[in-house]
């Protein structure tokens, strides 16, 4: 019998095709498969937040239409329910204000929306704060304009609310 110490091992010779060899081959597709069983891994848990996040953001959209069909319908109980107390409500003219204001313009109907349509709206969430972005088609009865508006809603107490409006004639388009 030959012997051969390998690093404090004995190694016979003789019997040394029954030890498994590896070529570089073999070596580069284990550590692909290695990678790709990690990557795979991370990305999951990707994927799960970009699931979530698409579920916020639906709500968020929920919120906002339940909240402009609660304008158009002049239903106060309704859009109280959907508006912060501390909301600050700013006109394309400028004029602000604040919850209690902006609800009793709604309910005297010195504003009257016959139709208040979004488009190209962006959200972005921040955790319990989303920041919306986009156009409005809005139609008064007597006249009819494009706006581009941001909103800010914050989930308080389990429901999206409206905490900020801003908006501005949109005269570019």
């Amino acid at each position: 019998m030959i012997t051969c110490k390998t690093r404090g091992f004995f190694l016979d010779i003789r019997n040394i095709s029954k030890y498994k060899t590896y070529n570089i081959e073999t070596i580069k597709m284990k550590s692909v498969k290695i990678i790709l069983l990690v990557l795979f891994i991370f990305c999951n848990k990707g994927f799960a937040q970009d699931v979530s996040l698409d579920i916020l953001k639906k709500e968020v959209l929920k919120s906002q239409a339940s909240r402009i069909s609660a304008m158009i319908d002049a239903d106060i109980n309704k859009l109280k329910n959907l508006l912060a107390d501390d909301l600050t409500y700013a006109h394309t003219t400028g004029w602000t204000e604040t919850k209690l204001g902006y609800l009793e313009t709604i309910k005297s109907k010195r504003i009257h929306y016959i139709s208040f349509v979004p488009r190209d709206v962006d959200v972005k969430i921040y955790g319990n704060t989303a920041i919306l972005s986009g156009k409005v088609d809005v139609n008064l009865g007597r006249t009819d304009f494009t706006i581009r508006f941001l909103e800010v809603q914050c989930k308080l107490d389990g429901i999206w609310k409206l905490t900020a409006w801003q908006s501005v004639l949109n005269k570019v388009d």
